[in-house]
């Protein structure tokens, strides 16, 4: 879902010895079930939860690995690492998927709220700001999305965070290497990137510096290519990809799961929209984990780097519940 638009997708498996007249059937019935929303009103019941929460690394570790990432960026070991912590939040009552993404939609309304299902009574639900491609009619656009600030309680507030943000070294510095990281890629693929005015991207409780990049894809290179030297960009993985995603494996202490995966639908014609699993949740009954991640750079404040983290985390769980 964004803004006014939403999109459902069922999908099977097909096999060598499927009766495609079955699968049709199940695609309809799948049809109606969701058609038969479209005139109910969803009541919610009002259920009075209490909740634990646990960040599965703590703040002084957590913080000890930005230590440890600006000592080997010092060193020219690394240039860029993004380093993702979970909550983990268990409640006396089942966690209501339809509320929570109604939430999403209303305090993320210039996000991507989505919800995947994996068929086991578990869904990845989230409010995702940034859209890895989009493809219609040939012309491929893409987002790149890194530096970040806080929100202001006022007009005034707002905008003095927004100049910091634009005329922040260490936060251009973290944006560029996204949209350099972005161009290049698709430059390789024989592409030839049109690179947008720079802007800002304001959400509910952050804003983030956002270049969109565009080009023609000729017919010979389908968009699962592009997916695949897209991802993961440098503002979930890092500086080079290959370099930073075995590192996380040294610093990270979970599996990420769907977290900063690309999530979308691609149609028979090559038209498609993925967008990047990122302030996203995994819920399962009473228990949920929500992702979140800060990018590491020179210049990073370990005090700044958690605080933006927890704002994203916090943010996401008060939308939950």
């Amino acid at each position: 879902m964004n803004k006014q638009q939403c999109k459902l997708i069922a999908n099977f498996a097909i096999t060598p010895n499927i009766d495609i007249s079955i699968l049709v059937e199940s695609l309809w019935e799948k049809a109606r079930f969701i058609n038969s929303f479209k005139d109910k009103n969803i009541n919610h019941k009002i259920q009075i939860s209490k909740f634990k929460e646990a960040y599965v690394v703590g703040s002084e570790k957590f913080k000890s690995s930005i230590f440890s990432v600006l000592d080997r960026i010092k060193n020219n070991e690394l240039r860029k690492i993004v380093l993702a912590n979970a909550l983990d939040v268990i409640s006396t009552n089942n966690f209501d998927l339809i509320k929570s993404l109604d939430q999403l939609r209303i305090t993320h309304p210039n996000c991507y709220i989505f919800s995947i299902s994996n068929g086991k009574g578990q869904n990845f639900i989230g409010a995702s700001p940034e859209r890895l491609i989009c493809i219609s009619e040939n012309k491929l656009i893409t987002d790149a999305l890194a530096g970040s600030a806080p929100r202001g309680k006022t007009p005034i507030e707002d905008t003095a965070y927004a100049n910091s943000l634009i005329h922040s070294d260490k936060e251009r510095h973290e944006h560029n290497l996204v949209v350099d990281f972005i161009s290049r890629s698709l430059s390789e693929l024989g592409l030839l990137p049109q690179i947008m005015s720079p802007r800002l991207r304001k959400l509910s409780n952050i804003q983030h510096l956002w270049t969109p990049i565009s080009a023609i894809i000729p017919p010979n290179i389908h968009p699962l290519k592009i997916l695949a030297q897209l991802h993961p960009t440098p503002a979930v993985a890092g500086t080079l990809p290959d370099i930073a995603c075995t590192e996380i494996r040294r610093y990270e202490s979970f599996e990420r799961g769907l977290y900063a995966s690309p999530l979308g639908w691609l149609d028979a014609e090559g038209n498609c929209e993925f967008i990047v699993g990122i302030r996203s949740a995994l819920i399962d009954g009473n228990y949920a984990r929500l992702y979140a991640g800060a990018g590491i750079v020179a210049g990073s404040d370990p005090n700044k780097e958690l605080a933006e983290i927890q704002l994203k985390l916090q943010a996401l769980l008060r939308a939950l519940i």
